[in-house]
């Protein structure tokens, strides 16, 4: 005997609903019970992430087809969690346990060092050109390589040069990366604690001041921002993300009665850039736990490769 139709479409429905339910849940503080704020939890290696709210909710998408694959749940200061999928959706309260932070050492040798000002970094400040952070996932993280001219060298600012924001306030977190012997960024994160700022520039360069953090470097890093908050994303479901969160645009400047004219800027947020025969330390990743991603557009300008207008200020 068959089933009615009716019943058939409530099973089909019932069936698609709890697939697509997220996962929802708290992280907090194994110790004081507080809630974690802006912790990154998602699939290592995949397209599924997201950060926690400040009241340290999330929420992230299930698929069955990453049910074994490894959740890493991630925040400095705190000890790394892994688990499956699965056993997240099973137990969606997680709580991490303080660690102690490694904070590095480094030995000075006489008083004539860490006195000369460093600018490193590409300063451009291009209207023409710019990178759009397309982006549906918080944790999205764009970066660049930061190649130190001097050993040691302390890091004073961060900047970055918007080209254009039309999306009003957007919250960051600064982040500085150790490389790897391939010079490609790692998971080990340079500061000891979370460097959070909110940027509402239009256009113009903003700045991160990191003066009380004393740090102190002696090989190239990677220095990036990461999307923490804004634009609506605080809301979202952590649902798995399709297309890359970076588009390149190189625009020829317009003039009326040869006066230059700024380019068209859509509702979007984009950092001026240079392009040239240089190396590509340009890289992307599309939301928390992701794979990093070289972003190049050689095939489009005869090989040349984008510079991102991030840039450091220092002593060495």
């Amino acid at each position: 005997m068959k089933p009615p139709l009716l019943l058939v479409f409530f099973l089909l429905f019932c069936g698609a609903t709890a697939v697509a339910q997220p996962i929802s849940g708290v992280l907090t503080n194994a110790e004081t019970r507080a809630a974690l704020p802006y912790v990154n939890i998602g699939v290592v290696g995949k397209s599924l992430g997201t950060v926690s709210t400040e009241q340290g909710a999330y929420q992230l998408a299930f698929q069955e087809a990453l049910a074994n694959d490894t959740v890493r749940i991630s925040s400095i200061g705190y000890q790394t969690r892994l688990l499956t999928l699965r056993a997240l959706r099973a137990q969606p309260n997680v709580s991490l346990t303080p660690a102690s932070v490694a904070l590095q050492e480094v030995q000075v040798q006489g008083t004539g060092l860490l006195k000369r000002p460093r600018t490193l970094g590409n300063t451009s400040n291009s209207l023409t050109s710019n990178l759009n952070l397309n982006t549906k996932a918080l944790g999205t993280e764009i970066g660049t390589v930061i190649s130190i001219r001097h050993h040691p060298t302390r890091v004073l600012t961060a900047n970055f040069n918007v080209c254009y924001n039309k999306l009003g306030p957007v919250t960051f977190r600064v982040n500085l990366y150790r490389l790897d012997a391939k010079g490609r960024p790692t998971e080990t994160k340079l500061l000891a604690h979370d460097v959070i700022t909110t940027a509402d520039i239009k256009t113009g360069t903003f700045t991160v001041d990191l003066t009380n953090e004393h740090l102190v470097v002696d090989e190239d890093f990677f220095l990036a921002l990461e999307w923490i908050k804004g634009n609506g994303l605080e809301a979202g479901a952590g649902q798995p993300t399709r297309s890359a969160p970076l588009k390149v645009r190189v625009q020829r400047q317009r003039t009326t009665n040869g006066v230059p004219a700024p380019p068209p800027q859509p509702q979007e947020l984009a950092f001026s850039l240079s392009v040239g025969y240089v190396n590509n330390d340009l890289y992307v990743r599309s939301t928390s736990q992701a794979s990093w991603e070289r972003a190049a557009i050689g095939a489009l300008l005869a090989g040349m490769q984008p510079r991102i207008s991030f840039f450091v200020t220092a002593l060495d």
